[in-house]
Order: C-alpha cells, then structure tokens, then sequence
C-alpha cells in the first residue's frame, strides 16, 4: 500500500512539474525584451531584439543560445558547470544540445533545453543534471544602475517554481558597448546558498534610445512669462503702496504712472497700424508688375 501511494506521490508531483512549466513557457510574452523607463525627465527605450548594424537579430544569438562553462573545484574533482540561455524567446539546438538528466521542466530528455530560456547542467561522473533557471513568460526588467540609465539593463529570467523547490533565476546584465560584442566567460551567483545567477554581456543592443522628454513643467518661455507677470504684479503693488501711505492719493490715483497706462492702447494700435502699413508696402513692391515700376 505504501509502494503504491509513493508511485502516485511521484506521478502527481511530475504532472504538477510539466503543468508548471508549461503555464511558465505560454505566459504572454509580447512585449519580450521590449522595456522602457521615465527617469530624470527623460524616457529609456530598450529593444534588445530590435536589428541593428551587424546584429540582425539584435540581442538574440544566432546559434539559438548563448553556453558559458564554468569550471571548479581541484583536478581530482574537477566539476563543470555550463549554463545555457537565451533572451527574448525559447533556446534552439540545431546542434550540442543539453544531454543531462532531470530536464522535465525544459523539453525533457529528447528535447531539453527546448521549452525554457535558461538552464544549468552540473556535470558529475558519468551523468549531467539539469536546473531549469528561466522562462521567456517570466523576464522582468531593471536598470543595471538606477543613476545611469544609459548604462544597459537587467534581463531576468526565472523558473517560475510553485515553492516546491527554490525559485531559481539567470539575470543577464546587458551592458552598453557600441564597439561589439562581448559573451559571458563566467557566471556569478548573486546570494550563497540560492540557485540566483547573474553574467555579464555587452553588447550594443545594451545601449538605450531616448524616444521622449517630458514637456511637463513650464519651460523657459513659461519661466519668463511667469517672472515678468511677477515682476509687474510687484511693481504695481509696491507703487500704489508708496503712493497711498506717502503721496495720501486715493482711487485710480494711486496707480503708478496712471498716464502711460491710459494712452498705452493708443500707441499699441500706433504701433500695430505702422508695422501693417511697412507690411503693405513690401507686398505690393514684389507684387505690382515691372512694367508699372518702370513708368512710374
């Protein structure tokens, strides 16, 4: 009785396993690799998979995946790592596939590597054993540093685990080189004890584009705009003040150069009607035929 609940334990649990990395794999993934951010006024356009010269796939390996081997440990026990991944969508292996074990979560046996876009293979005498690390569905997004936003993006990918096991994770730093490119040559793991890994790849995909400034705010015509109402809502206060406490003039009196301001329509419509009048002028001295000019 007990053999046979252990035989359904495990079959229920690998079930639960392909149903979570199939719901992780379809997640929508539109916008994959497609991130923006508004910082300082200014908004950062990432489009790691958009073409650019000489990467017509931008970001994305041409190979399918990106392989980074990692080797530790003394010559007697010597141990290789090699972790695979690629951004944006699933791996593709036209050739050297993963061959390891526990590879349920990523196209299983025949086809690991196929369904996720991160994985590590520990290599141990005789067999390989796999950890899937992402997803496509499961990418989000950050600023490599928050300071520097033209300084590239953290791409992470997870494995999207139902807290059966640790949630594991790949971020890649995207880093902006305009010069070329620059593959991973090691992986880091970002806190001891967890399955959280990070590399380095630079590469001009890395690089931002500023598709918009903020219009909020006034600007400087509203600046000075503002500043000279100002100054004039001063002048006029501190004047009718003066005159009122030291001048003891009451009413429309007290307005400070009352004049200027009486005959200020007059000479504005002055000033309108002798720049429509040179207006005029020139238009009717290109616009009248020669032949006038000339009898005249």
């Amino acid at each position: 009785m007990g053999a046979l609940g252990a035989l359904f334990g495990v079959a229920f649990l690998s079930i639960l396993s392909c149903g979570r990395a199939q719901s992780c794999a379809n997640m929508d993934n539109s916008d994959a690799c497609v991130w923006a951010i508004t910082t300082n006024g200014k908004k950062y356009s990432f489009n790691l998979a958009s073409p650019i010269k000489d990467h017509p796939h931008g970001i994305l390996s041409e190979d399918g995946f990106y392989k980074v081997t990692v080797k530790t440990g003394a010559a007697a026990e010597l141990q290789e790592t090699t972790y695979w991944f690629q951004l944006c969508e699933h791996m593709k292996f036209n050739f050297n596939p993963p061959l390891c074990q526990s590879c349920e979560e990523c196209g299983g046996p025949d086809h690991c590597g196929e369904t996720c876009s991160a994985l590590q293979a520990s290599s141990y005498p005789g067999y390989s054993v796999c950890t899937t690390l992402g997803y496509p569905g499961s990418i989000s997004y950050s600023l490599i540093k928050a300071d520097k936003p033209d300084y590239g993006v953290r791409v992470k990918m997870s494995s999207c685990n139902l807290n059966l096991k640790p949630n594991c994770s790949l971020s890649i730093l995207v880093q902006c080189d305009r010069s070329g490119v620059k593959e991973p040559d090691k992986v880091t793991k970002i806190t001891t004890g967890t399955c959280d890994y990070e590399a380095i790849l630079m590469h001009p995909a890395g690089c931002p584009s500023v598709t918009s400034v903020s219009k909020g705010g006034w600007g400087w015509f509203g600046s000075l705009l503002f500043m000279l109402i100002l100054g004039f809502v001063v002048y006029m206060a501190v004047g009718v003040a003066y005159r009122v406490s030291v001048l003891r003039v009451s009413g429309l009196e007290a307005i400070p150069n009352l004049d200027t301001w009486r005959t200020l329509p007059s000479k504005i419509q002055l000033v309108v009607e002798y720049l429509i009048s040179q207006c005029m002028g020139i238009y009717h001295r290109f616009t009248e035929p020669s032949y006038m000019r000339a009898n005249g």
